[in-house]
């Protein structure tokens, strides 16, 4: 999986792909599934499904899943239709430097993803040592190990994990639906949907969650779909998301509302499932951080040019590994939250763009004509965020939903500004 994965992040990452380069949608499906089964999924499963009930939880996790996927059909027909990078497609909207704004924006929430899933490894690791071996590890050192791990994995040793987690998606399925299957055949699933939530998040701030979880995808989208053969391809990779993903959450929400627990490897222990669960989640959560430090290491070394690669990777893993020490996944639904507000109007922005101003044509052979900032996309994206922020703490209301907000402005203002300007 991440083989592949890595292949379409890096390769033609400032020309587009050649035709003989592409694959069809099933391939890259399996990429956008791989991505989902990881711990700080199941982790907001947990919460979600915790906090509002699980008839409430699975209105959500659909209904959040199928508006992003009509957004990922999007940005995925785009990347698609232009060949192009993410990174090549900020610059034609938003300027040569107003790009690297937008990259630096994104690195930090792939450090923030980093931190909080060396986290959440770190604890289930210490758990799984503490049932299989009766070791007592201090959740420190696990994530310490992990951190370390998957840093080395990430500048030495990616390779020979990639070639094993090309085998994982499939075992990374099997698992999902065996723990609903055991979950669902103990406990009637009308009997499930009766158990009332704990209220602590309302239905506005769970949607909020889950899009912040999710929100990267169709920002990064088009980094998979430039790879897909036709429009059809880069439509059906998107079932990666449709169907995965909310997979994914009840597998992690269902077993906690009958255990009462969040930490999932505790979940897995009273189902039973210990050696599964360390074999498949923590290997699949290694494989997926290792790609979010990868991902972290090459965005930024496009702002910060003349810093080594592998020295920013190691930077980064270290910022990430003290964020981890200091509990940041205590904040990661806030941090979720946040990213809800200040990406979605990325993919607004690029989207206008694309179809209404450039008409689908992006000249790369024109690149060194781009401006340095675009203002129209640069005022878009500043008074989105601001809009959805205010409205997220109902200083204003416009939609209550910070996605929506930030999407909606940022497209219709960088429409109007650009209709002004020329």
């Amino acid at each position: 999986m991440l083989k592949k994965e890595t292949q379409i992040a890096d390769d033609y990452s400032r020309t587009k792909v050649p035709e003989d380069k592409t694959v069809n949608g099933i391939r890259i499906a399996s990429i956008i599934i791989g991505i989902g089964v990881t711990l700080p999924v199941f982790f907001v499963g947990s919460e979600v499904t915790q906090a509002l009930g699980l008839e409430k939880a699975i209105w959500v996790f659909m209904g959040v899943c199928i508006v992003l996927s009509l957004l990922c059909s999007i940005t995925a027909i785009i990347g698609n239709r232009s060949r192009l990078s993410t990174y090549m497609l900020l610059h034609f909207s938003f300027g040569k430097k107003g790009a690297l704004l937008i990259n630096l924006l994104v690195a930090i929430t792939l450090l923030g993803w980093y931190a909080v899933t060396v986290e959440i490894f770190g604890q289930a690791l210490t758990d799984a040592f503490s049932q299989l071996l009766n070791i007592s590890l201090p959740v420190s050192v696990g994530i310490v190990l992990g951190s370390v791990l998957m840093t080395l994995t990430s500048i030495y040793g990616f390779r020979m994990i990639e070639r094993f987690s090309a085998i994982a998606v499939p075992l990374m399925l099997l698992f999902v639906v065996y723990v609903l299957y055991v979950t669902t055949t103990q406990n009637s699933m009308g009997a499930l949907c009766q158990i009332d939530g704990n209220g602590s998040m309302t239905t506005t701030q769970a949607i909020s969650a889950v899009v912040g979880m999710v929100i990267l995808t169709p920002v990064l989208m088009p980094d998979y779909s430039r790879f897909a053969r036709t429009d059809k391809d880069s439509l059906i990779s998107i079932l990666g998301l449709t169907i995965g993903f909310p997979l994914v959450l009840l597998a992690g929400g269902i077993p906690s509302l009958i255990t009462g627990e969040i930490d999932i490897m505790k979940i897995m222990i009273g189902l039973s499932l210990t050696v599964p669960a360390l074999f498949i989640l923590i290997f699949s959560t290694w494989t997926t951080n290792t790609a979010n430090l990868y991902s972290t290491q090459l965005t930024l070394s496009t702002v910060f040019t003349k810093t080594k690669e592998a020295k920013l990777g190691i930077l980064a893993s270290i910022v990430g590994t003290l964020l981890a020490l200091f509990g940041v996944a205590i904040h990661f639904i806030d941090f979720l939250n946040v990213s809800s507000i200040f990406i979605p109007p990325v993919s607004a922005i690029f989207i206008a763009d694309f179809f209404f101003v450039k008409k689908q044509h992006y000249e790369v052979e024109r690149f060194n004509e781009l401006p340095v900032f675009d203002t129209s996309a640069l005022i878009s994206w500043v008074v989105a965020c601001i809009v959805a922020y205010l409205g997220a703490f109902d200083y204003i209301t416009f939609t209550s939903i910070s996605f929506f907000d930030s999407f909606i402005i940022a497209f219709t203002l960088y429409l109007i500004l650009k209709k002004i300007r020329n």
